[in-house]
This record gives C-alpha cells, structure tokens and sequence, in this order.
C-alpha cells in the first residue's frame, strides 16, 4: 500500500478543532486523537491504522461509504465505529459532534493474531462497522485518555497492556483473518548477521524487541522464537551479553570513568551496570578492572 495516511494528518481532510493529540507521546503502536467536529462531508484517503472512532458528545444522524453501499446510523455518546485500514471511505454528519479516535498500527494487530493463533498470517482485516454497542472500547478509551492528561508510574507498561487489551478484542470480535502455512526454523545465516550488526551498532542505544524484528522482516512474535533457535537465547538476554562483553573490552581502558563505560554500553546509569554485571560474573565493574 502507498500513500497511507498517519493518524497526525487526519485533520487535513476532516477539518475540525483538535482535543486530543497523544502522537508526541512516545507510545508505541497506538495513537489517541480526539476532535469536535460541525456537520461535515468528508472523503477520507486510505488510512496507514486500523481507526476506532468512540463518539463523546451529542448525537447525529451518521451516513458511511467504504466499499460497498452507504450505511446508516444514528450515533450517540458511547457508539463505536470501526474503519479498516487502507480504505478509503466517506462520511456525513449534519450535527455538531465530539469524538475520539484510537488508531492501532498493522504490526500490533499482527503481533497480537500470530500469538493467539501460533502461525504466520497470511492477510487480515477489520470489519467495518458504522456502529458497534462495545463496553470494552470505550472502557480501554477512558483509560488511554487518563495517561494522556497525566501520565502516572508505569505508564510504559500500561500503555502497552490497553495496547495489547485493543488488539485482542478486535481480533476476536471484529477480525477476519487468513492464516499461512507454518514454516519453522531459525533466522539463517544471512539474517543472523544482519540482526547481529544491528544490535552492535546501536548497543548504546535503547533498543526494542520491535526494531529487531522489523530488521528481520518479522513480527516480534515471530522473530523471538527464530532468535532463540538461532542464537540459544532470548533478543534480551543476547542483548544483555553483549552489553556485558563491551563493558569487559572498555574496563580494560583504565582512563575511562564506569558511569562512561555505562552510557557507552547501553545501560541506563552506573547502578544498572553495577547490579547487571555483578549478576553475569560474580563481581563489580570495579572489582573485575583492579583484578586485569
């Protein structure tokens, strides 16, 4: 697909004054937008995410074309509606209305299907719906929204647990999915190496399980399992013994201060690198360079 729109450029096709905006974020997957919009007719381009409009406030009479004929509805506070991606599709309102938009990437609907099903998907799609009466969408939306206005501890963790809560309930509600033959096996020499040259190069840096898979061309499911038959371990484990062995090499340089050998190899501070390697080898940073 070409030219698929991100949810950050909506607002050029269907003008209106933005509530909601969580693209500066940092979420990973998942988008939260939220508008309120005048009666409008809009013709809305292909999107790049599966789109989860939840409408807020007020009611209006909703008419809705993607592939096939016009549908109709009258959509209050609480209505769902849910828009494939990579459809183009039109829409009509004649009242004043306010929504909220969650849109999920292809990679999180795909992640998510080939665990629950433990193969490889061969296509899927969402079913367009001018009108769903979903609990769970809303329910998720409301939490989604509370991180947005005030982010609290863990919200990494969260964010990625309404993420998953997401894709999960419309895999199993609102998806149509076709499934591929299996093929096992490991990466392969021609990917080890790539994924290994990957991970050297940004071995500093914070680096996802997601970002290795798509080095891959696999999704994160997907490229775990292929890992460990690979390498015998799991991305962050590997990951952990790489840090580890650049640690060694940089202890050998006794002019480089700890907290440098532990931004240089990746770890968040000092006190991680002390608490990471202890546990690898039985002694401190400190400890092992007074002993080489």
């Amino acid at each position: 697909m070409t030219d698929l729109i991100p949810p950050e450029n909506i607002k050029e096709w269907i003008p209106g004054r933005k509530t909601v905006d969580s693209s500066a974020m940092g979420w990973r997957g998942i988008t939260l937008m939220g508008y309120r919009y005048s009666g409008l007719e809009v013709e809305i381009p292909p999107m790049r995410d599966y789109m989860i409009v939840v409408y807020q406030e007020a009611d209006t009479f909703m008419r809705r074309r993607c592939s096939g004929p016009w549908q109709a509805e009258r959509l209050g506070p609480g209505a769902v509606s849910l828009l494939t991606r990579g459809a183009q599709s039109t829409w009509q309102w004649d009242d004043a209305i306010t929504v909220q938009h969650i849109y999920l990437s292809h990679d999180v609907i795909i992640d998510a299907a080939a665990q629950i099903f433990d193969r490889n998907l061969a296509a899927i799609e969402i079913d367009d719906r001018i009108r769903s009466n979903d609990t769970v969408i809303p329910s998720c939306l409301a939490m989604l929204e509370r991180e947005y206005r005030g982010a609290g501890v863990g919200e990494t963790l969260l964010i990625d647990a309404l993420r998953t809560q997401l894709a999960v309930h419309i895999i199993r509600n609102y998806a149509d999915i076709e499934i591929k033959e299996a093929h096992g096996g490991a990466l392969g020499s021609g990917l080890r190496k790539a994924v290994s040259e990957y991970i050297e190069e940004t071995l500093a840096d914070g680096i996802h399980l997601e970002d290795l898979a798509s080095t891959a061309g696999l999704s994160p499911f997907h490229f775990s399992r292929k890992f460990k038959l690979e390498f015998g371990v799991t991305p962050h484990a590997f990951v952990v013994q790489r840090r580890i062995e650049r640690a060694k090499s940089l202890l050998l340089l006794r002019n480089i201060p700890l907290k440098v050998v532990a931004a240089d190899c990746g770890f968040s501070d000092q006190s991680h690198l002390n608490r990471t390697f202890r546990k690898a080898l039985g002694v401190t940073p400190a400890e092992y360079r007074r002993c080489i």
